[in-house]
């Protein structure tokens, strides 16, 4: 796609607003972060998840998150809350293997001293998984299945310690554990037989910014893909609305990347209130945002799923997906709040435009897709996002049913194992999860030039060899060569 460039740049304060109480006087001692020295820190929180070691036991699809709170407790005195992004914030943790998800921020207010825990308030958890024993690529028929964790629980960070000083502007990067949180059936192979966040060692948290990765002097983490509906624009800042984590407000400036383009119409897509996009940022050390990359995908708003596709399509005009993200229209929403992340959905085509591809100008493998009507051209592991015509929600056992006229390549969430043949632009990975079968060694590009691949764990593809990896990027197929370009890569 053609990029421009923006031509100015102003910084955006998102402001948070937070009453803390410093705790004074020789009669009733000190009683909130006792010992800090006084003064006041900023403080920001990212979301991550850590994958099942390669290769899993079975294929996570969706791993659905509601978070209602977070707080920071000091070694002495009472915890800090720390406002949410969303009042209620649904996450899947699947696009978090690779990615980071904002989740809130106290700006100047949070008092000095030493914290000791990390608490996550959670109100319920889905994963949707299936098996794929034969070996072939995509699930076994009627094997999609979900495990609940209907229970609220507040899974508190293990080994965590940090120490803030007034005036620091700091952030943190809280993770989940798929290994320590979900259980895999000892007898029934790749069934997930519960979920529990409420489980040992299922949240760590770690200091941003990483020790290793591609962040610039004064960014604290790469939050990524954040897609919704575009709710103010001018020439040095946009502001993104998702369905489920709030709104973004990022910077533009010099470096940021203009998608000249829309991805649906292929005509011109300056940054416009009422766009469905999506923004490439970092998190700035002072709770800032700047954009990266901005993206346009369609030039108004509307209902859009976005899933990875689960079975192989077996007729040109049906094909099955389990929902990662929603967007809902900004009026008249034909899926209003029948459809929840983590759910499968039966997808008919009906009046569909070409597919295309969202490239976000990373190098893409001419495949049977783009261009395409066929759902046939459409494989297990891909992602796509799809415009909604029309929605019947889910009842009982039957699966909610979305007709849709367009259908877009998006990025794939995955991890592999045991990276090797390095060679700068490729590289290879294994082990991915079952239903990628049957492919032994995938082959992933990233791109050097404009816009480049970012790396989280590692500056760039010099330490990845013989490493966990995992990527955010196109999945073009394991008959392909490469079968993946990626725009993100954490190795672990």
């Amino acid at each position: 796609m053609n990029r421009s460039k923006s031509l100015s740049y102003l910084p955006v304060l998102l402001l948070a607003a937070l009453s803390l109480t410093a705790c004074s006087g020789p009669k009733t001692g000190c009683t909130l972060n006792c010992g800090g020295g006084g003064g006041t820190a900023t403080v920001s929180l990212t979301l991550a998840a850590v994958p099942f070691v390669p290769p899993p036991g079975t294929s996570i699809l969706s791993f659905a998150v509601t978070i209602n709170g977070i707080t920071l407790a000091p070694a002495n005195g009472s915890p800090v809350n720390i406002p949410l992004n969303a009042a209620t914030y649904v996450v899947d943790l699947t696009r978090l293997q690779s990615d980071s998800a904002f989740l809130g921020q106290v700006l100047a207010n949070v008092p000095a001293g030493t914290y000791n825990k990390i608490t996550v308030n959670v109100t319920g958890a889905v994963v949707t998984y299936c098996t794929d024993l034969g070996g072939v690529v995509g699930c076994d028929a009627a094997s999609v299945n979900q495990v609940s964790q209907t229970a609220a629980t507040m899974p508190s960070t293990s080994s965590f310690s940090a120490t803030l000083t007034s005036g620091q502007k700091t952030g943190f990067q809280i993770q989940f554990s798929f290994a320590n949180a979900v259980t895999i059936n000892s007898t029934q192979p790749q069934v997930v037989s519960k979920v529990d966040l409420g489980a040992a060692n299922v949240l760590t948290a770690s200091a941003l910014p990483p020790t290793s990765s591609s962040l610039a002097t004064g960014q604290l983490d790469f939050v990524e893909d954040v897609t919704g509906v575009v709710t103010a624009a001018s020439a040095s800042s946009v502001t993104v609305k998702t369905s489920s984590r709030g709104s973004m407000t990022a910077a533009l400036n010099q470096s940021t990347f203009l998608v000249s383009n829309c991805v649906t119409t292929n005509a011109t897509c300056a940054p416009a209130v009422g766009q469905f996009a999506s923004i490439d940022t970092s998190l700035n050390a002072d709770g800032t945002f700047t954009a990266l990359e901005y993206d346009p995908i369609a030039p108004t708003s509307s209902d859009w799923i976005e899933g990875i596709v689960s079975l192989t399509p077996t007729v040109p005009t049906q094909l099955q997906i389990v929902t990662n993200d929603i967007s809902l229209a900004s009026t008249g929403s034909h899926i209003g709040a029948n459809l929840n992340v983590g759910d499968p959905v039966q997808i008919t085509l009906s009046g569909v435009q070409p597919f295309a591809v969202d490239s976000k100008g990373l190098p893409v493998v001419t495949t049977s897709f783009k261009g395409s009507s066929d759902a046939t051209t459409i494989i297990p592991g891909q992602t796509v996002a799809l415009h909604v015509t029309a929605f019947t929600a889910k009842s009982g056992t039957a699966l909610a049913v979305a007709t849709v006229d367009t259908v877009v390549l998006r990025f794939t969430r995955v991890t592999g194992a045991n990276v090797s043949s390095v060679a700068n632009p490729f590289f290879n990975i294994q082990s991915l999860p079952p239903f990628f079968a049957p492919a032994v060694t995938y082959q992933v590009q990233i791109s050097n030039a404009t816009p480049s691949t970012n790396y989280d764990g590692s500056p760039d593809t010099s330490t990845l060899s013989g490493a966990n990896v995992s990527i955010r990027a196109l999945y073009f197929g394991s008959s392909v060569s490469p079968a993946f370009s990626a725009a993100k890569v954490r190795k672990h």
